[in-house]
């Protein structure tokens, strides 16, 4: 399958999809493409492609490859949420220290005094923040599975605890209302940094891809071609392409 048919069915495959609610089943991608014996790494990057244009792709399993364990292949279902803990590194370890360090002493706060006065207006959200560094912690630890800086988890985490505290005298469980927000926090940033990578490597490969394609037309050194003409050439939008030659380092 050459480019341009790969490229059509991409389209092709986008428009049902968008027909079906924005969401399509892994078979049916795997009918598309499968038949011209596309393989499972490049299966995945349609996957992945079709997820950062805000696709649902239903029924196939993600791997994940875990820090620290390479050549494992971590596979998990689609609809799990569940995370591989790995443990920290020894940088991780000794930023932890220093961290907690920076917090003193963390124990013996009596947080049901701390929630009262907190509902009666009093400016106790320091204390509120020192008395959960045990529960950002832990719960940083848990959700940590080595692609991410441990460090930014728990910057993280204690930013979800302070917005959190902004509405936690209007909560009726202020316990229960912290610890969710100080988790849901984490894992959105979580899968942010997720989106952010799969949007990198799809665009490092369209780098590639580019690059290998202009060489091929720009082999004649006797030949010489605008941006305009390229770009009609590889079937890609002027501005698309100038930002792709960008990366490049060949926008001239």
């Amino acid at each position: 399958m050459n480019i341009q048919e790969f490229q059509d069915k991409l389209k092709e495959i986008q428009t049902l999809a968008m027909q079906n609610g924005k969401q399509v089943q892994a078979e049916l991608v795997e009918k598309f493409f499968g038949e011209d014996g596309m393989d499972r790494d490049k299966l995945q990057k349609v996957y992945d492609f079709l997820e950062i244009q805000g696709i649902a792709v239903h029924g196939y399993e993600k791997e994940k490859r875990q820090a620290g364990n390479q050549g494992e292949i971590h596979r998990e279902e689609d609809t799990q949420t569940a995370v591989q803990q790995i443990p920290l590194t020894q940088e991780e370890e000794e930023y932890l220290e220093e961290y907690l360090e920076t917090f003193g002493d963390t124990e013996g706060y009596d947080r049901a005094q701390l929630f009262q006065e907190l509902r009666q207006g009093a400016d106790v959200k320091e204390h509120i923040l020192k008395s959960y560094q045990k529960e950002v912690v832990q719960i940083a630890r848990e959700l940590h599975s080595g692609e991410v800086f441990f460090g930014d988890l728990l910057q993280e985490g204690n930013m979800g605890l302070l917005m959190a505290l902004e509405r936690a005298a209007e909560q009726e469980e202020i316990h229960t209302w912290l610890v969710n927000e100080i988790r849901s926090t984490i894992r959105l940033f979580l899968e942010e940094q997720n989106q952010q990578k799969k949007e990198d490597d799809i665009l490092v490969e369209k780098v590639r891809n580019l690059e290998a394609r202009v060489k091929e037309l720009t082999e004649d050194e006797d030949v010489k071609y605008s941006v305009e003409e390229l770009a009609v050439f590889l079937d890609m939008d002027v501005e698309e392409m100038e930002s792709v030659l960008r990366l490049t380092g060949d926008d001239k």
